[in-house]
């Protein structure tokens, strides 16, 4: 193994090293709340306010 092989691989695993430890810190901080995320818009029809009394077709 040549010297630059060596130490293409060395940085190579030094730097997914670290970038494991990174991740990993970021994950174990503790949080005060967690974000959920946010749908881009809302997953069905939007029905009036008079429309509430109506029975809908999947209602038993």
């Amino acid at each position: 193994m040549t010297r630059r092989n060596f130490l293409q691989v060395f940085t190579g695993a030094v730097s997914a090293g670290l970038g494991f430890v990174c991740w990993m810190a970021k994950k174990a901080v503790p949080r005060r709340f967690t974000r959920a995320a946010r749908h881009r818009s809302y997953p069905g029809p939007v029905k009036s306010l008079s429309e509430i009394d109506n029975v809908g077709k999947w209602s038993g």
